[in-house]
């Protein structure tokens, strides 16, 4: 495990901290013949290689074959990513599979095996790590539609056109806020809870004071009491079932 912190904090360093704006531009307008992108693999190759070398104590073989690996896969990513644009979609896979290609070359360098891998896979697979999955997948699409169903009587009596704003913002505000709500919720610091309504109550405040905004203003408002109310409750069935079944597994 410290051999993939290690390596994983090198990589977050040789990728977002050590490697210049011109670089990245040099990457994306020359792509597999930018001199910028054999730049940023210096710096990987160096750090990972001092990496290897201070955690383990040695250059063995199967180190220099470890480096390789590393260098030479994520010069490949890097090399298709500049072909995928910079989206949020590709900058994540992009990460995935470098900490991917690390998290396994680290298992093979401390000798775990693919029994190894399974055991954990398993171990995660615990009634109480399941519901809290449940709970936030419950908490993005499935709450987004029912509080839209909801809302749908009172949204015909919003001016769209003078208080739209950015598309599916609020849809991901509201999911955030629900994320964050369970997470307190699971962490048994309710008091964050009440932070984060008061927070958006704020934001709000300025509008509160304007008559001509009050329906928005309540609208809001509802779907923020619908949103914490759903997530609040989700939160604590998840917490109970856990209790429970912990109960009834030491009984």
């Amino acid at each position: 495990m410290t051999l993939f912190v290690v390596l994983l904090l090198v990589h977050v360093v040789a990728d977002f901290y050590l490697q210049p704006y011109s670089w990245i531009m040099d990457k994306v307008q020359y792509k597999a013949k930018s001199l910028g992108l054999l730049k940023h693999i210096g710096v990987h190759t160096v750090l990972t290689g001092l990496a290897l070398f201070f955690v383990t104590g040695s250059y063995e073989n199967k180190l220099l074959i470890a480096l390789a690996i590393i260098v030479l896969t994520h010069y490949a990513i890097d090399i298709w990513k500049t072909h995928m644009g910079f989206t949020t979609k590709f900058f994540v896979m992009d990460q995935l599979a470098h900490i991917i290609i690390i998290a396994l070359v680290s298992a093979w360098l401390s000798g775990n095996s693919l029994k190894t891998f399974q055991d954990l896979i398993v171990n995660g697979f615990e009634i109480k790590y399941l519901l809290w999955l449940t709970a936030y997948a419950l908490a993005f699409k499935p709450l987004s539609i029912l509080i839209q169903l909801i809302l749908r009587p009172y949204t015909e009596q919003i001016d769209t056109e003078k208080n739209h704003g950015l598309q599916t913002a609020g849809e991901h505000i509201g999911a955030l806020e629900r994320i964050l709500v369970i997470t307190f919720v699971l962490l048994g610091q309710y008091a964050g809870i009440g932070f984060l309504l008061a927070a958006k109550s704020v934001f709000r405040f300025g509008d509160m004071r304007r008559e001509h905004d009050r329906k928005l203003t309540e609208y809001i408002m509802l779907g923020t009491l619908l949103s914490f109310t759903f997530a609040l409750l989700i939160g604590l069935v998840a917490v109970a079932v856990s209790a429970t079944d912990f109960a009834l597994q030491n009984h």
